[in-house]
């Protein structure tokens, strides 16, 4: 396999991580629906029972559809609010978030069940409520803190694979300190190798969770840092347009007014990002736009 090869297929991964990581969270999860299911049926024989097919497909669909619908949302919580924590803060944080998110999983597949045995002219009973609760919440607990530390680890390799961004030794500054003129370049480390960039062929910037993530051209590469000092350190040529988008004035072809009062940012390469009304009078400024 060629270097070239190899890069075009890295290349195609990155372009593609988070539909990648989907496609893994639901091949894992049809795998469990599969194994458990079975499972189930084996023992019910083993026992001298009769079980009819589709209810262990009913218990771990149900429950596996739950799951694949809450990871989303622990994602962007965890993004939003629990990345921001130092490690113990954070790990607590995620034991106590273990209760709301089986009380969601449990009403859920509960909820399925109920419709699905309906539908099969048959009667659900979840059995006694706290006994049950605790039964799944052991489960859920389990499940949240192992896909926790899935997702994470996922995206560390994504890190590891993209190359992740820092200033220079000599350009980097205090929390407190703001420097007296912008650095120019920024050090990329990337599997073994380092390489600079100029900070001003950034073309705009994301936040995700405790990380940037700084586009250039068709790369993405994270950089550990608030996007408020990272504001404060870019150069006069960038501005923040979005809570969670900076953006490289040279690289704007376009600008479209939106009916919700936002407004459309399309950049040269064709991406569309939106310019929120919070920052739209600064970001008018900076352009002159009457």
């Amino acid at each position: 396999m060629t270097t070239t090869y190899k890069q075009q297929r890295l290349n195609y991964f990155l372009s593609h991580q988070r539909l990648f990581g989907v496609v893994l969270l639901i091949g894992w999860f049809c795998i469990n629906v599969l194994v458990l299911a079975t499972s189930h049926v084996m023992e019910y024989q083993r026992a001298g029972k009769t079980l009819d097919l589709w209810e262990p497909f009913c218990w771990e669909i149900s429950s596996c559809v739950i799951l694949l619908l809450l990871i989303p949302l622990s994602v962007w919580l965890n993004d939003r609010w629990l990345a921001r924590l130092d490690i113990k803060q954070w790990l607590l944080a995620h034991l106590v978030a273990t209760v709301p998110f089986s009380v969601m999983h449990v009403s859920g597949m509960v909820s399925i069940r109920h419709l699905w045995y309906y539908l099969m002219d048959s009667h659900y009973h979840f059995g006694d409520l706290p006994t049950e609760f605790f039964y799944e919440y052991r489960k859920d607990a389990q499940a949240y803190l192992t896909l926790a530390l899935v997702i994470a680890g996922y995206r560390f390799i994504v890190r590891r694979l993209q190359g992740e961004a820092s200033y220079l030794a000599d350009s980097a500054e205090s929390e407190t300190v703001e420097p007296e003129l912008p650095p120019e370049r920024l050090l990329i480390k990337k599997l073994g190798r380092e390489f600079l960039i100029q900070t001003n062929d950034i073309e705009w910037i994301e936040a995700s969770g405790n990380y940037a993530n700084l586009h250039i051209k068709d790369s993405v590469y994270p950089m550990r840092i608030t996007m408020d000092k990272l504001e404060k350190l870019l150069p006069s040529n960038f501005t923040r347009i979005h809570r969670a988008t900076i953006v490289n004035l040279e690289q704007i072809q376009e600008i479209q007014a939106l009916d919700a009062g936002d407004y459309e940012v399309r950049l040269h390469n064709q991406i569309k990002l939106t310019l929120s009304r919070r920052y739209r009078e600064n970001f008018k400024a900076l352009l002159s736009i009457q």
